[in-house]
């Protein structure tokens, strides 16, 4: 992976993680994709966010979901 796309995926992942903070109410696909949408993310690299939501538990869950 090339350098420009790891700092990609970086700011990628902390932009949800801050995401998800700021706006407990709101649900993690929707917080992947608006992220997605905002850094130009592949397909792929969608997925990855998802994966990162589902092995690391970046953010507490609300409690509506």
């Amino acid at each position: 992976m090339s350098r420009e796309k790891a700092e990609k995926r970086a700011k990628a992942l902390d932009w949800l993680n801050l995401l998800l903070k700021a706006s407990p109410s709101m649900s993690r696909i929707k917080a992947v994709e608006e992220t997605a949408v905002r850094f130009d993310l592949s397909p792929i690299e969608e997925e990855w966010l998802l994966r990162q939501l589902a092995d690391g538990g970046l953010a507490p869950e609300s409690p509506t979901q």
